[in-house]
């Protein structure tokens, strides 16, 4: 798969000339007297707030570029509204990670952290002109200012909350530049759940479905794959070591902005009625709970019911069918009806191709578009489209390259959709709809020890036939666990979820560790499972990063 990135000219991180702050921008930091920048360490502390040990430093510049060396680059975030001045507050956002700079108390010579968004005054700054100059004092609100600590100009070197000096260790350049893709830390920290009664906890997949049906109008139904329950849960917060208890499920977010997990709670339906399978597994697996699976994808909503692709298979591997599950909503209460199985024409019955990759239905028609895949090499799909009137989601029509047909292509593979400069996407690869866009996002493999490249493209076309643009890379995961990068897989495109900054929702999730290599295969230590490391990760990518 070929890849662009925004030209390095562009992201210049010693080059650019020194830039004023700005209510909402994107910067690096550079200290003048070491002339390094700030950052946040690059190990295994990178995407947990971390106060023991202390993980803000400074060090030379790693590159420059869209999703490259987000750990040194930061948005500056006014808190209100108003003219910048000396006294105006900000936040300061790493992008890698999402969390906010923060002074961990008003110790003089206290090395600097970050944390998950707070209320505290300890993650407010005022960025302060020095006089006559071009670079700035960065203050926190206990009157300590950011410092390169005993001027030291070695990679590493720790950044302390330090009593002002008029020294230029504790002055700092900002440079301006290219708005970045960034983790949504609050979207991250939604996803972990406590130990609420009657919920799923612990997760992958994670597809949004935005509701308009009456009452749920405005409400968002997230749908996951196998999932851990509540009762599963220790009091540490910790996992019991054991397997999942179900196969998919279903929560019910109040809004686009109510990002409580304790606001939100699952959904039942009555598809396991009788089975002895709690009422949270939303849909009932095709065989043995034990050793079958059915795993809901992309869904619409249409009418009074939402609509979903469902992946079965014997042993979790290999897909045994693929049919539609429609689910009858309760605007009343999170007690829905059955999940009633629908087998489309040429969509159901065969597995080569999967209709999983995407499912659009625009908010005027009456057409719903689906996105299949069909694997052609490892790690490598070809992308084609079928479609279904809103009001027959049963009556499938397939796109051959020049006209639609009652089946698909699964031999030729006629209507593989172009991508760049061919018809190839890597394996994990998720299509929708966004402002006015049809948008593509891949990702690389993360199933093995430490790929060398883990990086979030997006593509995008005007029509829903394509061509999609080739792929852009914009955001690199660095979750680590266990000492390795973590394994990770389900793209998935939320465009739903507005935040009034031009910004794209998009996840992914983790799945613990990859296998091969140096990787252990170990998750369970004295008997705790870390329930983060099962869950769903949410980065924001600016629409001018795209072209949306």
């Amino acid at each position: 798969m070929k890849v662009t990135q925004l030209g390095a000219a562009n992201q210049s991180t010693m080059a650019l000339p020194a830039s004023p702050p700005a209510s909402y921008a994107c910067f690096t930091i550079s200290n003048v007297f070491s002339s390094k920048l700030l950052e946040v360490r690059g190990d295994s502390t990178l995407m947990r707030a971390q106060s023991n040990p202390a993980n803000v430093q400074q060090n030379a510049s790693a590159g420059s570029g869209q999703g490259i060396a987000a750990n040194q680059k930061w948005y500056l975030i006014q808190q209100g509204t108003g003219t910048i001045t000396s006294t105006t507050p900000f936040k300061i956002m790493n992008v890698e990670n999402g969390m906010f700079l923060e002074a961990p108390n008003g110790t003089s010579g206290t090395t600097l952290w970050v944390d998950h968004s707070n209320g505290f005054p300890s993650q407010i700054w005022n960025i302060q002109l020095v006089s006559g100059q071009t670079y700035y004092i960065i203050k926190n609100s206990n009157g300590l200012v950011l410092t390169d600590h005993a001027g030291s100009t070695a990679n590493g070197a720790p950044i302390n909350e330090e009593t002002a000096t008029s020294s230029n260790t504790q002055y700092w350049n900002l440079n301006s530049i290219t708005a970045e893709a960034y983790r949504d830390d609050v979207v991250v920290t939604y996803f972990h759940r406590g130990a609420v009664t009657n919920t799923t906890v612990a997760f992958d997949q994670g597809n949004s479905i935005p509701l308009t049906n009456g009452a749920n109008n405005g409400k968002i139904l997230w749908i996951t794959q196998d999932a851990y329950a509540s009762s599963q849960l220790q009091s540490n917060g910790q996992l019991f070591c054991q397997f999942f208890s179900y196969h998919n499920s279903g929560l019910l977010q109040p809004s686009i902005t109510n990002w409580a997990s304790a606001s939100t709670p699952n959904i039942t339906t009555t598809s396991n009625a009788g089975t002895g399978i709690s009422a949270l597994e939303i849909i009932k697996s095709p065989g043995s709970h034990n050793s079958t699976y059915t795993w809901p994808g992309s869904g619409v909503e249409i009418g009074s019911n939402v609509v979903l692709n469902g992946y079965e298979s014997a042993n979790g591997s290999i897909p045994a069918n693929q049919a539609l599950y429609s689910i009858a909503e309760n605007t009343g209460s999170t007690t829905w009806g059955a999940a009633t199985r629908l087998t489309p024409n040429g969509m159901s019955g065969q597995t080569k191709m999967l209709f999983s990759v995407g499912m659009i239905k625009k908010t005027t028609g009456d057409t719903v578009y689906v996105y299949g895949a069909q694997s052609t090499f490892f790690n490598q799909n070809a992308i084609t489209l079928a479609r279904f009137p809103a009001n027959n989601p049963s009556s499938w029509s397939y796109w051959r390259g020049h006209s639609w047909a009652s089946t698909p292509d699964t031999t030729a593979l006629s209507g593989a959709i172009t991508v760049g400069s061919g018809t190839a996407t890597q394996a994990n690869v998720m299509v929708s709809y966004v402002n006015g866009k049809y948008v593509m996002m891949q990702m690389d493999l993360g199933y093995f020890c430490d790929p060398g490249s883990h990086a979030i493209y997006i593509s995008t076309a005007t029509s829903p036939f394509g061509p999609f643009s080739t792929p852009k890379l914009v955001y690199t995961i660095n979750d680590w666990y266990n000492g390795h990068l973590a394994k990770y897989y389900t793209p998935i495109i939320h465009g739903e979820f507005v935040n009034g900054h031009n910004e794209l929702l998009v996840t992914y999730c983790l799945n613990y560790n990859a296998s091969g290599g140096s990787c252990s295969t170990t998750t369970c230590f004295n008997n705790n499972q870390d329930p983060n490391y099962y869950q769903i990760k949410g980065v924001r990518i600016p629409y001018s990063v795209i072209g949306l």
